[in-house]
């Protein structure tokens, strides 16, 4: 694994802490970066973090338009992150939006099983990709 220095970082926007703060348990269990948290969407989105975002957790009590305007806004400046949305059951707005906006859906209560298994399955697709940008050659025309 990789240490604290390589600066990966794992964002949740959360109306309720306890969510939060299980998900700083289980990646401090990692001891590999940095939770970075957000009441609002919309602060996350006019001040987000620097560094390697591996992992984005809307798990707010935002409308789902704006849930859907976040996810298109993360497509567009981490394409490659892992994303998933927390709602309060299946089959609702919620669960479209992310659907849609391309995000994995939670529905509460989210387990620490769960929460253990989203930080793995980010922290694999991190380093799978980050082995395919080393391997792969440079563009025609550009320093290696």
């Amino acid at each position: 694994m990789r240490s604290a220095e390589s600066g990966v970082c794992i964002v949740m926007v959360c109306a309720n802490m306890s969510e939060a703060e299980e998900v700083g348990r289980q990646f401090a269990k990692l001891d590999i970066g940095h939770l970075v948290t957000y009441r609002r969407a919309v602060d996350f989105v006019h001040n987000a973090p620097a560094g390697r975002v591996v992992l984005v957790i809307l798990a707010s009590r935002d409308n789902p338009a704006m849930i859907a305007r976040t996810l298109r806004w993360l497509r567009r400046r981490w394409s490659r992150c892992v994303v998933a949305v927390v709602g309060d059951g299946g089959c609702n707005d919620f669960e479209m939006a992310a659907r849609q906006g391309g995000a994995n859906y939670l529905a509460r209560p989210v387990s620490s099983q769960q929460w253990s298994a989203l930080l793995r399955h980010a922290l694999r697709q991190f380093d799978r990709k980050a082995a395919e940008e080393e391997v792969s050659p440079p563009a025609p025309g550009t320093a290696g």
